[in-house]
């Protein structure tokens, strides 16, 4: 029998393509999958190690230039095609691909462009967003998947010249910290934390190099932290890194202290130890798949988890009451421990 050929419709965000692998991994083990991605996220699929192809389409372009693009799919006569994002777009994009039998849940009444709408669960919001995906990839015969995490380590010459270039010492241990998030406002750990566990960690691990490290655009907090942290030996990586780089510092890092972003999803591929202070973040639909993940979460808000871009009651109480002190124990506790 000839091997199945699978298109999966990628998500859009780094965090979220996390949480899909392994619902991916599951396809791979059936037949020979091609993921559309967005070209900006093309290389987080080459860092799983996972036997796909990457068809790096901007899906946000305009249908007729998708339609186009989508023409050489369409000639490979795929036999299955998955939507994993829920949005009309996305099933549109998935009927594009001409595949024999289509799939994806059934959201924003786009049922008739596919072969199976599956209904949703009534608890969707109380499950797991990778469980979620595997439901939909155990519709075209999948396995249930394993949701363990295991992306190929970086050869130390790959990891050394990485981590050289924005300057860390490799041989010298190191933590890392992300005060970043692109969702918004409302799920950043205030600078001024993140700086007094720059201090406490300068503190009482003088020994241990400090990186911070944002996107482009965030580069103005992690000059903040600075300026907070004076006695610090901070290194600044802010929006130096690509994302093989940023890997390749997460994969060896001694612990990651960040806010839910796509860096705490991408140090589950190599079950860094992490420790993220969590306000709006419902964490039972997308905490990290990683065994050394750990939550610091308030309970000073009632609207917890309200899942808001910007806080709803203006005060960003469910943030700012997250100790400082917690936090830096939480993390320093993985320096005496070696990751699982």
């Amino acid at each position: 029998m000839s091997e199945k050929k699978i298109i999966i419709i990628g998500v859009n965000w780094l965090g979220d393509v996390i949480m899909t692998l392994p619902a991916l991994k599951a396809a791979c083990e059936i037949g020979k999958v091609t993921v559309i991605t967005r070209p900006h996220l093309d290389s987080v699929y080459r860092l799983t190690g996972l036997p796909v192809n990457c068809s790096s389409i901007a899906t946000n372009e305009s249908l007729f230039k998708v339609l186009h693009e989508t023409k050489q799919i369409r000639k490979e006569k795929p036999d299955f095609a998955i939507a994993f994002p829920n949005s009309l777009r996305a099933a549109i994009v998935t009927k594009m691909c001409g595949a024999d039998y289509s799939v994806g849940f059934n959201t924003e009444m786009r049922s008739w462009l596919l072969s199976k709408a599956v209904k949703r669960p009534e608890n969707y919001t109380k499950i797991h967003e990778s469980r979620l995906y595997a439901m939909l990839t155990s519709e075209i015969g999948c396995k249930e998947p394993d949701y363990t995490l295991n992306a190929p380590t970086f050869s130390d010459l790959v990891f050394n010249s990485s981590v050289k270039k924005v300057g860390v010492n490799p041989n010298k241990e190191y933590i890392v910290m992300a005060p970043g998030a692109a969702f918004g406002a409302a799920k950043r750990w205030p600078p001024h934390k993140f700086a007094e566990v720059a201090t406490s960690f300068a503190n009482y691990f003088p020994d241990i190099q400090i990186v911070v490290t944002a996107a482009e655009g965030e580069k103005n907090i992690v000059d903040e932290i600075i300026s907070l942290a004076p006695f610090a030996n901070v290194i600044n990586t802010a929006g130096k890194t690509t994302i093989w780089e940023l890997a390749a510092l997460l994969s060896r890092a001694r612990v990651l202290i960040a806010n839910d972003s796509g860096t705490m999803h991408l140090a589950a591929l190599y079950a860094t130890p992490t420790v993220v202070p969590v306000g709006p973040t419902d964490m039972v639909r997308t905490s990290a798949l990683n065994p050394n993940f750990k939550p610091v979460i308030s309970d000073s808000c009632p609207k917890i988890p309200c899942r808001q871009r910007v806080c709803p009651l203006k005060t960003h109480v469910c943030m700012e009451s997250i100790s400082s002190q917690l936090v830096f124990e939480t993390a320093a506790d993985f320096l005496y421990t070696k990751k699982d």
